[in-house]
């Protein structure tokens, strides 16, 4: 047997709001086209802006909690760039202290006989 799947709190809302706009266009058919008298389902036009307005509070509830994720993210992304970014301390030049990318380091790094095993900056390794 098929699972079902778990429908959201936006989903049911609109299915909701679905169902009574389908009874009013039922409704004002029976009323113009069958019957010549007005029907008259009580409260219906009140479940109508009550599921509109619950729709639209939880539309900007999902929104306002997708942007602060995302604000949140590109805190983290920027936290971690700051310790990969070229200012770091152990990617500095080691004549004039001047920051160096993580390429030259390696590239220093990568030449013992020629740099002793120290990072220097482009201006440092002639």
């Amino acid at each position: 047997m098929a699972r079902r799947q778990k429908q959201s709190i936006s989903m049911f809302l609109v299915s909701a709001l679905g169902l009574m706009a389908g009874i009013k266009a039922f409704l004002w058919v029976l009323e113009t086209q069958y019957f010549k008298f007005k029907v008259d389902v009580p409260y219906l036009n009140a479940a109508i802006g009550v599921a509109i307005a619950l729709l639209v509070i939880r539309v900007t509830w999902v929104l306002w909690r997708a942007r602060a994720k995302k604000k949140a993210l590109q805190g983290e992304v920027a936290a971690t760039s700051e310790v990969s970014s070229p200012e770091a301390d152990t990617y500095r030049c080691a004549q004039c202290g001047k920051g160096v990318s993580e390429k030259v380091r390696n590239y220093c790094l990568g030449r013992p006989e020629r740099f002793q095993n120290r990072v220097y900056c482009y201006e440092h390794q002639r």
